[in-house]
């Protein structure tokens, strides 16, 4: 299986993905919660939804507890902590997976899927072709 690395700003952490997962469907995501907002710096972020056995994490990044979640449950944000760049999140909610930032990496595929739709700036418009979902969506 041929893979995809994407590294963080600075270059001390980078990642490591199967191509395959980058043309799957339905596992793409622009998240525009406020803590993908907040955590990010920006109007969201954009995602890819991987089996953590198919991830490969060079470098040490720093995990943030992040507890202020609409789950209730707390989630894990890792990051660069020599420049910041968020490297991945994961989540009680979804175990197994990680979902990795595509920021990271050269080549970032149109997302699938638009959560939290109820955060967007009037001004800001949905992405044509994506399923948008007011919040998180449930199995």
């Amino acid at each position: 299986m041929s893979s995809t690395t994407g590294k963080c700003l600075c270059g001390q952490i980078t990642v490591s993905i199967p191509k395959e997962a980058l043309n799957a469907n339905g596992n793409t995501a622009l998240c525009h919660c406020k803590n993908c907002c907040r955590a990010g710096g920006s109007l969201g972020s954009i995602n890819i939804i991987v089996l953590e056995s198919d991830v490969e994490i060079k470098g040490q990044p720093t995990i943030y507890q992040d507890s202020d979640t609409n789950s209730g449950a707390s989630v894990q944000r890792a990051f660069c902590g020599n420049c910041g760049s968020s490297v991945y999140t994961t989540s009680p909610n979804m175990p197994g997976v990680k979902v990795v930032k595509l920021g990271l990496f050269d080549d970032i595929p149109k997302p699938s899927l638009e959560l939290y739709c109820k955060s967007i700036p009037s001004w800001n418009k949905p992405i044509d072709g994506t399923k948008q979902f007011d919040t998180m969506p449930t199995k």
